[in-house]
């Protein structure tokens, strides 16, 4: 079976010798980047990709977001030498690395804008990657909403990302989230927030033919899928300073469908009951093969195999295996 890993990370050099200059670049989430040989180490990544024959790779910036690295006034310059640098490495290498997917200065949103058009409309990336909070601030704030319609009209996908960080805690009366609990169980919570934010504040209404690819198969949208129908059906029964009865109206549509616009990729670190969720709930054509790679044993080599392992032992027509393996990619990111 053939293999389009869609969601993978690198550092391309330039980039990372930048980054691994400051506080963002190497401490928390960036420490944990430093570790991780195999995402920044061009020689390392091919020999853990070496047992895996017709196999290759969409790839993204790891961890962590620009602006936590450097201020709107650099992160311009970041964004550019990180998007050439993964265009160059896909140049080079295009029996392993497929495509890639660029990334944007989102505290700048004039210079986003502006490298969006640069990489997605004059340039040949496969999509942008954006993460699920910018500084704290959601996706649907009317300053981003050019980014957007950016993609749709270039017809290219974004992928959305978890960056959730220990700085956000879990109850109100801390000040940090601890034992790493902002990563574990805060990427689900935050990214299937952002989606709903996304879904309600009519986005994905304004931009009906857009194409998001959800982290981690949609986080916890499938498993909760019946809660959220139902207790979304009340929405403002529980809220007395806003209304919200005009929201759900002005969907268009049942609310389960307007989430089943995303996609979703397998990258569950090897978990078959997570994507057997996921699976029934976006269906076959909106599933995306990913391992997350080079996260994970092995340098990464293990959440591939554990990947491909769940792949293969899943009870679904050869056709439907095809498309979640490679072919929905092909269209997805527009790919020979």
């Amino acid at each position: 079976m053939r293999y389009i890993d869609a969601f993978c990370h690198y550092f391309p050099n330039k980039f990372f010798e930048m980054m691994s200059q400051t506080a963002g670049g190497t401490t928390d989430v960036g420490k944990r980047m430093q570790g991780v040989r195999t995402i920044w180490d061009l020689n390392a990544r091919l020999k853990m990709m070496e047992p895996f024959q017709d196999y290759t790779q969409v790839v993204s910036l790891g961890l962590p977001p620009l602006e936590a690295i450097f201020g709107p006034d650099k992160t311009p310059d970041l964004a550019k030498a990180a998007n050439d640098g993964l265009a160059e490495l896909c140049a080079k290498h295009p029996d392993r690395f497929a495509g890639y997917v660029g990334t944007l200065p989102m505290e700048n949103p004039n210079a986003a804008i502006k490298e969006a058009e640069r990489i997605l409309v004059h340039g040949n990336a496969s999509g942008l990657q954006l993460h699920t909070n910018v500084s704290g601030h959601c996706l649907d704030e009317p300053r981003f909403l050019p980014i957007f319609e950016i993609a749709a009209k270039a017809g290219k996908p974004i992928c959305l990302h978890p960056a959730r960080d220990a700085n956000m805690p879990d109850f109100a009366a801390e000040k940090k989230s601890r034992y790493e609990i902002w990563t574990m169980l805060g990427w689900p919570y935050e990214t299937s927030a952002t989606m709903a934010r996304l879904v309600f504040s009519g986005v994905m209404t304004r931009f009906p033919d857009i194409k998001i690819l959800t982290h981690h198969l949609g986080a916890m949208i499938p498993f909760f899928d019946a809660r959220l129908d139902t207790g979304w059906a009340t929405l403002g029964s529980r809220t007395s300073d806003e209304d919200y009865s005009h929201v759900l109206p002005n969907l268009g549509k049942p609310l389960l469908d307007c989430f089943r616009q995303f996609y979703g990729d397998t990258a569950l670190c090897g978990s078959r009951a997570g994507v057997v969720c996921g699976l029934e709930f976006f269906g076959p054509d909106h599933v995306l093969f990913a391992s997350d790679a080079p996260f994970g044993p092995a340098g990464g080599a293990g959440y591939i195999q554990s990947a491909i392992d769940v792949m293969v032992s899943l009870d679904i027509s050869q056709s439907d295996k095809e498309k979640i393996s490679y072919r929905n990619a092909q269209t997805f990111f527009g790919l020979a």
